[in-house]
């Protein structure tokens, strides 16, 4: 324990010696409170994150989200230039709907239902040998 009663929790790496108070200052090395250590919420070994690191990351962010948003505004105002906008939009148009078709068979959301389909078949079947429907 130090003279003030209470015991200072050792940092890893700290020597199981029990420190005075001032102890660093006095012999020029800086002391574990003149350290930087990690702040709260962080994980041992990472640095600490700073207002200044995060205000930082967030004005990254909103310049790549600005630079991306230029580059959008350009491109639509090429589109819009353009001389052959009406067929360009009447290509765009098709090609979508023929996704939409393709995605709707790929996902069987377009397939038919099975009961109806067996009792086409069945109702077919029947017409064919020549039975009467009822």
């Amino acid at each position: 324990m130090s003279q003030t009663g209470h015991e200072r929790p050792r940092q890893p790496g700290q020597s199981a010696q029990h420190e005075q108070p001032g102890q660093h200052e006095r012999s020029g090395q800086p002391g574990p409170a003149a350290q930087p250590g990690p702040e709260q919420g962080s994980t041992p070994g990472s640095p600490p994150v700073t207002l200044e690191l995060l205000t930082l990351l967030a004005a990254g962010v909103a310049d790549l989200a600005l630079e991306q948003l230029r580059q959008s505004a350009d491109r639509a105002q090429e589109v819009l230039r353009r001389s052959d906008l009406r067929e360009l939009l009447t290509d765009g148009v098709v090609e979508l709907r023929k996704r939409g078709e393709l995605a709707t068979r790929r996902s069987g959301a377009g397939a038919e239902n099975h009961l109806e389909a067996m009792a086409r078949r069945a109702a077919e079947r029947v017409a064919s040998e020549g039975h009467p429907r009822a």
